[in-house]
């Protein structure tokens, strides 16, 4: 084995050979990763540039409107470059040019419509441009642009501009025309212009060549539309002379060597404009079908090849296949119509395709005259419009519904008895449903344009309109308010409303307000529940009574026995056993009665709001603790009483005097209802924010029917026969509780026993906070 031993000056040099690879890879994975994105971004880049000229192209294949491939060149390139301004400036033969087509943002100025001099534009440009040369201005206050067109632009807010010429090729030009280049027979017909306002710009090579392409489709565009109308002034000027010379022909014989001179003129026009025609036929985006009198295809050309799926090759010089297999067709019938001498124009009609697939054409149709006037033949243009007429059927059938939906929703609303209205959100009241003159008495025109603050008693429109002009509402959480509004009598009614942000046609927020009258049904209500608390008041005195005349008479009794007992017996006196069980009987009774007034009392206080809330600091552990000693003491040896405490022991802010209270009955209440004897729990459990106190008996349980009324005054379970009570107890620990801002919760079971559990918060913050709110 070789054991290489190397110095440390060979070790760092290892080292830093080492790191400069490794940094040498990363450089190189880094830089691989960039041309690729950059290639992706240039493919990408490259795919949107041939989308948007095949997008140009196809307007031009199928449109002879050069209006529209213009508007859609300037707003295409405009959306693809993110250019400020894009238009197309025409150059006229008298020098002057004109912006005839623009894409501008805001707020930078239109030049649309505005005529320039001949200066703004120079002769001396006309042939750089005329031979393709494009100019590129990357800030307009470089120093290689002219001052003169700086300061020109400038009343634009031209920051940056891109020319590009559109040239036509092989045009005739005008003699002593500055536009024309007569040595390459090309035409500067116009120029396509990208500003950039806001800031200075680099255009990129790709941009420009991106504006030459659509400028070279603009220029066949142009040219193409110029031909179809020279096509069209050809074919009247053709008609007028053919006629001209017919009727020179009839009137002298003598000129027909001049005629037949003028026919060899004609023919070659003819045969010129057969050749243009020829060329229209084949690039017109519509089906264009010449048929003989026998009805045999003569012209047959590509769109209709796309159109009907039979190539010309399959029907040249055959019978017509569209009306062939059905002779009683529809377009068979139009057919034979045109071949008498009538004519058609925008006539619909469906036919089937070669594949069995109907579409829905457009046909326009005229007969074939020969020199004689007679007809030989039927020319017809037919388009497919299936997209177009599904497309407006869908645009019909959805404008009914609309229409039907919105009958059906004003009959709704002018009909319905509430009030419906539509306010801004500074509550002026837009609009306001005829109900408002039936519960109002206001006319609706005395209504619209008022503001609600009108209408509203002053005491509750600040809660009202926080209420209903609120927009960040969710319809989920929309909860009817009341209030009150002035009626025209003067008299106040009471409205219950509801409402929700809505947006009108104009796209403006507004709020929808639905309002009904309540005034009878509060009336009414108050009624109901005046009755409900006369009848609660009845049957409260009524148990009262009932309670009094046991609960006191009782102890009022064995305070009057023992007292008879202590006077006529002697012996009593001097037993002192004997006289202490009767004054012991006696204090027993007393107590009971003070008790069952002090249960009163604080029920009374409760309900009036007078029952003092205190909460201090309170160690709760050593009052649990302290109160069931006591009630060891009172409950003898029948019954066994056990206290546990789980948590970590803190002191709370609790009332003293009321958690006695509550203690003391819940215990009491165990006792008394456990005439068997067994055991009663106390537990005391401290939790984060809260202490949990569960009293648990086995006593006679609480019968189901009785469990919904426990809480209620004087009232008592069926099931307690003998034993004596007031029905006041769970009443006064639920007020107890309730001024704690606690729960209660009781579960309890026939002949098993009863739990009752109190939960009640151990932060004193929020309870002191909601008790000393002024009422």
């Amino acid at each position: 084995m070789i054991i290489l031993r190397l110095n440390s000056s060979e070790l760092v040099l290892i080292f830093v050979a080492l790191t400069f690879l490794l940094l040498l890879g990363i450089y190189w994975y880094f830089k691989q990763a960039a041309t690729r994105r950059r290639v992706e971004t240039m493919l990408w880049q490259q795919t949107d540039r041939e989308r948007l000229i095949n997008q140009i192209a196809q307007h031009i294949r199928k449109s002879l409107d050069v209006d529209e491939v213009m508007a859609t060149t300037v707003s295409e390139v405009q959306r693809f470059l993110g250019a400020d301004r894009v238009l197309i400036y025409r150059l006229w033969n008298d020098g002057t040019g004109s912006a005839i087509y623009e894409t501008v943002l805001p707020p930078y100025p239109q030049v649309l419509g505005q005529t320039f001099p001949r200066e703004v534009f120079p002769a001396e440009y006309h042939q750089a441009y005329s031979l393709g040369k494009t100019r590129t201005i990357t800030n307009i206050e470089q120093t290689d642009v002219e001052p003169c067109l700086a300061d020109f632009v400038k009343q634009f807010g031209v920051q940056a501009k891109l020319v590009v010429p559109i040239i036509q090729e092989n045009r005739d030009s005008e003699v002593g025309n500055s536009q024309a280049n007569h040595s390459t027979g090309s035409y500067l017909w116009g120029i396509l212009i990208a500003h950039q306002c806001s800031r200075p710009r680099k255009w990129e090579e790709w941009e420009v060549e991106l504006m030459q392409h659509l400028a070279t489709h603009v220029a066949i565009a142009i040219q193409q539309s110029e031909l179809y109308n020279q096509l069209q002034q050809f074919n009247a000027e053709l008609e007028h002379r053919v006629q001209q010379r017919t009727a020179e022909l009839a009137d002298a014989n003598a000129s027909l060597r001049v005629e037949i001179k003028e026919r060899q003129r004609t023919e070659a026009a003819l045969r010129r404009t057969n050749d243009t025609l020829q060329a229209i036929v084949i690039a017109s985006p519509r089906a264009i079908i010449m048929l003989d009198r026998e009805g045999k295809v003569k012209i047959w050309n590509p769109a209709a090849e796309q159109m009907f799926g039979w190539t010309e090759a399959e029907v040249f010089d055959r019978p017509n296949p569209l009306g062939e297999a059905d002779q009683q067709s529809e377009y068979a019938a139009l057919q034979a119509k045109v071949l008498q001498g009538a004519t058609y124009f925008q006539s619909e009609f469906r036919q089937k395709r070669k594949d069995g697939t109907q579409i829905d054409l457009i046909f326009s149709a005229a007969p074939v005259l020969d020199g004689e006037g007679q007809i030989n033949g039927v020319v017809a243009v037919i388009a497919d419009v299936t997209e177009q007429k599904r497309q407006a059927e869908q645009v019909q059938l959805a404008e009914q519904a609309l229409r039907h939906s919105e009958e059906r929703f004003r009959s709704l609303i002018e009909n319905a008895l509430d009030i419906i209205m539509i306010l801004d959100l500074d509550g002026t009241i837009g609009y306001v449903s005829p109900s408002a003159e039936k519960v109002l008495g206001y006319a609706v025109a005395n209504l619209v344009g008022k503001n609600m603050v009108e209408f509203i008693h002053v005491d509750d429109w600040s809660t009202t309109y926080n209420h209903l002009i609120n927009t960040t509402q969710t319809v989920n959480l929309v909860r009817p308010i009341e209030f009150r509004s002035l009626h025209q009598d003067g008299s106040w009614r009471i409205l219950e409303a509801i409402s929700q942000p809505f947006v009108d046609s104009a796209a403006t927020l507004c709020i929808m307000v639905n309002a009904r009258d309540i005034t009878e049904r509060k009336r009414l209500d108050e009624i109901r529940s005046a009755l409900e608390r006369e009848k609660e008041l009845s049957v409260l005195k009524t148990r009262f009574f009932s309670m009094a005349s046991h609960e006191f008479r009782t102890p009022l009794s064995t305070t009057l026995a023992a007292a008879q007992v202590l006077e006529s017996c002697q012996d009593e006196w001097s037993n002192s056993e004997k006289r202490l069980r009767n004054l012991h009987r006696i204090q027993d009774s007393v107590r009971n009665m003070v008790q069952l007034l002090d249960d009163i009392l604080t029920i009374n206080r409760a309900e009036a709001g007078k029952l003092t809330f205190s909460p201090s600091l309170l160690n709760l552990e050593a009052l649990c603790q302290h109160l069931v000693e006591e009630m060891r003491l009172n409950a003898g040896t029948q019954h066994t009483i056990t206290f546990t405490c789980e948590g970590k022991t803190v002191p709370v802010h609790l009332d003293e005097k009321l958690v006695t209270s509550i203690l003391t009955n819940l215990l009491s209440n165990a006792i008394k209802y456990s005439p068997q004897g067994g055991t009663i729990h106390l537990s005391l459990i401290f939790q984060s924010e809260r202490v949990l106190l569960q009293v648990e008996d086995q006593g006679i349980g609480i019968p189901q029917d009785d469990q919904n009324h426990l809480f209620e005054p004087f009232h008592r379970g069926k099931n307690v026969r003998s034993i004596s009570g007031s029905g006041l107890g769970l009443v006064v620990v639920k007020k107890c509780i309730d001024l704690h801002q606690g729960t209660i919760h009781i579960t309890s079971e026939v002949g098993k026993g009863t739990i009752c559990l109190v939960a009640l918060p151990s932060n004193p913050s929020r309870i002191v906070a909601a008790f000393d709110e002024p009422e």
